[in-house]
């Protein structure tokens, strides 16, 4: 602890006399201002070496005051003595200001900076207990400590062995019935996703799990038994069939309850979360956290060695990255493919579909990216559902919300255009706007197709808002060409604005008072397909013209990746991240 400058608060003197008094009570509902556990920790000892001689005789209680200390002389320590006692010093404190508090001046005594006390000062300044009652004073906290779960005895259900390769299936899987109040015996403890999980709570499920085990014989423990097939001799199951005994998981069971020895803990710092910055990031599959069907296996040509492979049922592998450096990122996933395709997402947003590997090594590896839409090179902003792009078409994710505000003109333009094809009545309709002279992305005017494209309208759009001030039904598309897109037009005429369906002018609005200089874009529900947006002047100067590419665009903080490995789904060796300028 460095040494710190000697308090001179001489100053203070009166004003803390005055109180002694009247010190304030705490409601006994409010939060502690300072932390139990670092007291516990770092003041007590100085206050039991230094001042219970006299702060803890009951004999000496009237001459001591308030400031008193137990247990008597003589008695154990227990916990309910740090309580009463940290309840007790806190009236002497005034938290965030060493220099006003009781605590510190009494113990420095009045030679020293403090104030005067008949047992003289019992605190020099380079003691380590000066800078602790400071630091805990200004609101230091105690760092937790690290759980430490015993060691299991040889022969007997190892709870290493539990914990990385039980507590992921029965965490993913059983834990859809048996959370909480679980079913019987049963009740396993679960966290929200993207949540820490204690260790401490894994050991509890551990110890639940023992009571449903007789070590050593996987026939005649529950544990076993309940989840097992009923053709491979389990017993009636509410949550049905849930091992068989050609799955990894029926030979993990099996080796769990005959004792075998798991891998040691990671170290607190292997457990810490990946951070993200501008040099990249690549995460191992063992980085990951593994639930239900998923498990870490030996393959030639990972490249440390071991890859998530999704087992019977599949699952989910995952885990936090921090992002250190926001920005524009090329996501690359190393698999191994299998029948199935992969998907990943972040935690909140879509999961999509890993295409195979273009190219493999020997090994069968290869690497993959997500098919994400771009503008340029930086993923398209300014967007809500997912966007994907299949040949020049730009199609929603059918999400019924706002899809897009897709091309903000900063050019002051003689009018807009958009060529879209509506979703067939079928498959639910959609509403085409286009977007023009916007003020933002929820104020200006639109004029397209509505009731599944039996509608041209045209309006206001105010506060998110549509008001249809012109509606009239819509010309069929020409014989021969229901497959091609339907262009949506606005010219500027002097203040009149006239929209066009197919090339024929069909309503119009006065422009009395523009609002955007311009600014256009397109909205829909997320069903129409979007082919193609541009400005229009004597000849066109400004386009939307699309791409693909493996870049994700990430904020500052914790984020989560999510990988789902379904059934037959191959392997994943490691994820990349490299800035998109790369």
């Amino acid at each position: 602890m460095p040494r710190r400058a000697p308090l001179l608060l001489a100053a203070y003197a009166a004003t803390i006399a005055l109180a002694c008094f009247a010190l304030p009570s705490r409601a006994d509902d409010e939060e502690p201002p300072l932390d139990f556990r670092y007291f516990k920790a770092r003041i007590a000892p100085y206050l039991h070496r230094a001042c219970a001689e006299c702060h803890n005789d009951p004999r000496k209680r009237s001459k001591v005051g308030k400031f008193f200390l137990r247990p008597a002389p003589g008695r154990t320590l227990r916990e309910r003595f740090h309580e009463r006692n940290f309840e007790n010093v806190l009236r002497f404190v005034e938290p965030g200001d060493p220099s006003a508090s009781l605590l510190l001046l009494k113990a420095l005594g009045a030679e020293r900076g403090g104030v005067t006390h008949e047992g003289g000062a019992v605190l020099a300044t380079n003691d380590p207990a000066y800078g602790a009652i400071i630091d805990w004073i200004n609101g230091a906290k105690q760092p937790p400590e690290e759980f430490e779960p015993p060691e299991s005895e040889e022969g007997q259900p190892d709870f290493l062995f539990f914990y990385k390769r039980i507590a992921p299936v029965v965490l993913g899987v059983c834990a859809e019935c048996h959370a909480g109040r679980g079913k019987g015996r049963f009740k396993v403890i679960t966290h929200g996703r993207g949540e820490e999980f204690p260790l401490e709570d894994h050991y509890a499920n551990f110890q639940t799990i023992l009571r449903l085990v007789t070590p050593g014989n996987p026939e005649r423990s529950r544990f076993l038994a309940k989840p097992l097939a009923l053709a491979d001799g389990g017993i009636k199951h509410r949550g049905g069939d849930r091992i068989a005994k050609d799955s990894a998981n029926y030979a993990n069971w099996v080796a769990f309850i005959g004792g075998e020895k798991g891998p040691p803990l990671p170290t607190p710092g292997e457990r810490r979360v990946p951070e993200l910055t501008a040099e990249g990031l690549v995460i191992q599959a063992e980085d990951f956290v593994f639930e239900g069907g998923v498990d870490d296996v030996e393959v030639k040509g990972a490249q440390e060695f071991y890859v998530a492979r999704a087992e019977r049922g599949g699952g989910t592998v995952w885990t936090n990255v921090r992002v250190v450096d926001p920005g524009a990122y090329r996501l690359a996933f190393r698999v191994l493919p299998g029948r199935e395709a992969m998907r990943w997402g972040l935690a909140g947003g879509d999961r999509r579909e890993l295409a195979r590997p273009r190219e493999r090594d020997e090994h069968g590896f290869g690497w993959t990216g997500p098919d994400n839409l771009l503008d340029g090179a930086t993923p398209l902003a300014q967007t809500s559902g997912g966007l994907t792009l299949r040949g020049d078409v730009l199609l929603m994710d059918g999400r019924r919300t706002p899809a897009a505000w897709l091309s903000p003109s900063q050019v002051k333009n003689r009018g807009c255009a958009v060529q879209v094809r509506p979703a067939d009545e079928e498959d639910g309709g959609d509403d085409a706007l286009l977007l023009f002279d916007m003020d933002d992305v929820d104020n200006g005017k639109f004029a397209g197709l509505t009731d599944g494209g039996r509608r041209f309208v045209m309006g206001v759009l105010e506060g998110g808002k549509l008001r249809v001030l012109k509606a009239v039904k819509a010309p069929l598309p020409r014989r021969g060409s229901e497959q091609k897109p339907r262009e949506i037009k606005v010219e500027y005429f002097g203040g009149v604005a006239v929209a066009s369906l197919d090339g024929k002018p069909l309503a119009f609005l006065n422009l009395s008072e523009q609002l955007g200089q311009g600014r256009f874009g397109v909205r829909t529900h997320g069903i129409a397909a979007v082919h193609r947006v541009a400005a229009l002047e004597e000849f066109e100067v400004y386009a939307v013209r699309f791409g693909r590419g493996p870049i994700v665009d990430l904020p500052a903080g914790t984020i989560r990746l999510e990988v789902e490995l379904p059934p037959e789904g191959g392997a994943l060796d490691c994820v990349r991240l490299t800035p998109s300028e790369d």
